[in-house]
């Protein structure tokens, strides 16, 4: 039987990290495992991946002071360490839209990919600073990634975002509905139901965000979303393999 492994199972260390981020060169890093949820059947979709540092006060800055070829030795820093997790299970692991922008590097180690990894985008409203050419240049590497059997999902979208990727013609593999857009449409399901329904002209999967009880899980079921994330469901690490 597969053990339950502790915190400390999945402790790993960063090598290359430029020390003025802010936190010391070698950064120890705990990952936590957020369930997603299928909102008809309770089950257990995947995980979202997101790492916690050591010694650092501020892990949001860390990574956003990051050039892209740091995040992408982060990002398969994370591959190496779900491989010992089960294959039953997606896991989502963020990206921004700049560093699929540097294709060359990212190119490097598409051979890597286990067959359960999902890249999350995870800063959508960029691109809105993005010119025309860099417009095309991202979708056609969303493309290319997708066409090499890796899904690619946008996060915390809303209905003006989901609208703007619409009328760019994107289509991805699935969107997750950012949980502030959920919590002020809670109150008009109908309007959320259509916000819904706007996100699967762009993708075969809805997931709503900032499910904190039983009352909001009832309102995004009945939206017509696939899956839910958020507090009602604690971040845990999956057994292991």
């Amino acid at each position: 039987m597969a053990k339950n492994p502790s915190i400390q199972d999945s402790i790993f260390n960063y090598t290359d990290f430029p020390a003025k981020t802010g936190c010391l060169l070698h950064q120890e890093f705990t990952l936590k495992f957020e369930p997603i949820v299928n909102l008809s059947s309770g089950q257990t979709f995947g995980y979202e991946v997101l790492t916690q540092l050591h010694h650092c006060t501020n892990t949001e800055l860390f990574f956003g002071k990051l050039p892209p070829e740091h995040l992408l030795a982060h990002f398969f820093q994370q591959l190496t360490a779900i491989a010992q997790y089960p294959r039953n299970r997606w896991y989502f692991l963020n990206l921004p839209m700049n560093t699929l922008l540097h294709w060359d590097l990212f190119h490097l180690g598409m051979a890597h990919y286990p067959p359960n990894v999902i890249i999350e985008i995870q800063d959508p409203e960029t691109f809105y600073a993005l010119n025309l050419p860099q417009r095309s240049k991202l979708f056609e590497k969303v493309q290319h990634i997708e066409a090499n059997g890796i899904p690619v999902w946008l996060d915390d979208v809303d209905a003006s975002l989901i609208a703007t990727f619409a009328a760019a013609n994107w289509r991805l593999s699935g969107i997750k509905l950012d949980k502030n857009a959920f919590w002020a449409l809670s109150a008009s399901p109908h309007k959320l139901h259509q916000i819904v329904l706007m996100g699967y002209n762009i993708a075969p999967a809805v997931l709503i965000e900032g499910i904190e009880n039983h009352q909001q899980k009832d309102i995004a079921f009945h939206s017509g979303a696939d899956l839910g994330q958020g507090y009602l469901w604690p971040a845990r690490l999956p057994d292991r393999k």
